[in-house]
Formats: C-alpha cells, sequence, structure tokens
C-alpha cells in the first residue's frame, strides 16, 4: 500500500469513527407506523429521520431471534445511531413462528416492509432508490434473502404496498445462507417441516439458491467464534458465491467475536452484544452504506 493509500485510508476510519459517535443531531421519530394492518403489532415500524428534508438514503433493520422471538426494539439503538449518521433508519416486526409466521409469509413480510417503506419516501425524507437492508441472526438470513430473490414469486407479498425491487444493499450479520442440512427445531419450524419433507422449502428460503449476477453489493459480518452461525460455512461461502458472479460482495470477520459474546476494549473482558455492535464492525458497516448507498 502506498503513503497515499495508508493516508486515505486513516482518513476513512477517522471520518468514519466521527459520523458513528457524533453523527448529525438526534433524529425525530415516527413509532408504530402501520405497514401491513392486517397483522396487528407484527406489521408495525419506526422510522427514525436525521436531520433536514433529505431525501436520504435509508436502511431497514430486521431483528434476530430464530424467527420465532425478538422484535423491532433491538435495533432501536442502532437505528438512533444510523438516522445521526444521515441515514433513514425503519426497525420492523414481522409475524413469527407461533404466531403466523413461518416460511414464506415471515419473508413477505419483510418484503412488504421495504415495498412500504419506498412507497412512503417522501414523508420520510428518504431516497428510495437507495434503501439497504440490514439484519442479524435470523434477521441476516432474512435480510440476505430479501437481497437475492425478494421478486422471487414466492417471496412477493398480497400486502397493500405489493411487490418491490430487492434492496440496493445488503448488511448480513451473522446471517445462515443455506438452509439445507441443518436439522435443528428452529429450522424445522420455520419451514414447516423437516428438509425429506420439504426440499423446496429448503432450497428456496436459502439465499444461497438465489446467487446470480446482478446483485446488490453485500457485507458478510460475524465473529470467527461464533458456534451458532459459522463464518466460513455461510458468509465466506456466500460471498465467494457473489464474487463469482461478477458481485461485489465482501466479509468482516471480527475476531473473537461470537454470536452474543464479544471482546470488549478491556482487555480479556466480554460483553452481552452481537458481533454487528462492536466498533470494527460499526465503522465497516458505515463505510460500507456510504460507499453503496449514502453521500
Amino acid at each position: 500500500m502506498s503513503s497515499k493509500e495508508a493516508a486515505r485510508a486513516v482518513w476513512w476510519m477517522v471520518w468514519a469513527v466521527v459520523v458513528v459517535v457524533g453523527g448529525c443531531g438526534a433524529p425525530d421519530s415516527r413509532r408504530d407506523v402501520s405497514y401491513d394492518p392486517r397483522h396487528g403489532e407484527a406489521g408495525l415500524m419506526d422510522v427514525y429521520m436525521p436531520d433536514g428534508a433529505g431525501p436520504h438514503p435509508g436502511v431497514m433493520l430486521i431483528h434476530g431471534g430464530g424467527w420465532r422471538a425478538g422484535s423491532r426494539s433491538a435495533y432501536t439503538d442502532a437505528a438512533k445511531r444510523l438516522a445521526r449518521s444521515g441515514y433513514v433508519a425503519a426497525t420492523i416486526e414481522y409475524r413469527l413462528v407461533g404466531e403466523g409466521g413461518g416460511y414464506p409469509g415471515t419473508v413477505q413480510d419483510c418484503v412488504c416492509a421495504l415495498a412500504h417503506f419506498r412507497a412512503n419516501a417522501p414523508a420520510y425524507g428518504l431516497d428510495p432508490r437507495r434503501v439497504a437492508v440490514m439484519g442479524y441472526s435470523a434477521g441476516g438470513h432474512l435480510a440476505g434473502l430479501l437481497g437475492v430473490a425478494a421478486t422471487a414469486p414466492e417471496h412477493v407479498p398480497d400486502c397493500a404496498a405489493g411487490a418491490t425491487d430487492p434492496p440496493n444493499a445488503v448488511i448480513v450479520g451473522a446471517g445462515a445462507t443455506d438452509l439445507r442440512g441443518r436439522d435443528h427445531s428452529w429450522v424445522r419450524d420455520f419451514l414447516g417441516g423437516t428438509e425429506a419433507e420439504r426440499p423446496a422449502q429448503y432450497a428456496s428460503a436459502s439465499p444461497i439458491t438465489h446467487v446470480g449476477p446482478n446483485k446488490p453489493p453485500f457485507l458478510f459480518v460475524g465473529g470467527s467464534a461464533d458456534w451458532f452461525v459459522d463464518i466460513d460455512d455461510n458468509g465466506y461461502v456466500m460471498q465467494r458465491a457473489l464474487s463469482a458472479a461478477g458481485n461485489d460482495a465482501r466479509v468482516l470477520q471480527v475476531t473473537g467475536g461470537g454470536h452474543l459474546l464479544n471482546a470488549t476494549t478491556d482487555n480479556g473482558g466480554l460483553m452481552l452484544g452481537t458481533s454487528e455492535v462492536t466498533p470494527e464492525a460499526w465503522i465497516a458497516i458505515i463505510d460500507f452504506l456510504d460507499r453503496t448507498v449514502g453521500r
């Protein structure tokens, strides 16, 4: 790396830290926005807006929880941070397994939320042509699926907002990219049976099977010590497949990071949190967003 390239890299890192820590002013918000009234609480989103009229780039955040738990509140702090950094951020609910969710309904909810977000862009100061999707764990799986298969017939929703194009960029945090061969009760519940009983669903619900050319840019974030979603078998495998098809796809591996436990700045300490909220991950995420959909 030349001295000029090194200086540029340092400048961007400092700039990203300033944006992440300081950002813009306190974000305005709209809570309990209904993107699909048919599903009550499961059809709600919160929207956080930066200062200024815009139009601003946007990020739709999809929470994790094994498709059967969790809520949009898990991403409230991240949404506020993104809004302070100049992004319109939406945190969404979706139907969970056991509450009317499962495949493909849960995926259709996420597509419907993205369609609503874009359709109401003027109200949020959003540029609908610059919207990323970001999720963690089960939310990362759903974000990845939207990135490569939002327009697949089985994923198109019948909600009022209708269908929409894939997101313009995707951040997959510790999300499974291939559900085939995963004999786990959570996967079976999400897909409605075993792989032997529902092979087509296991394939169509796996982002890796939809990889092809002309996909949006992807960033995969995961920990090297994640025992639940191995980054080698998920993020790296799909990154290579996307790159081979001519797409922009990158991986950030957080050294020593787990699924829910990560190292802190205190040497030897651990924090309860996801690998995507580590400082190095946020620098990479903001840089990726700025490069793909941002300023």
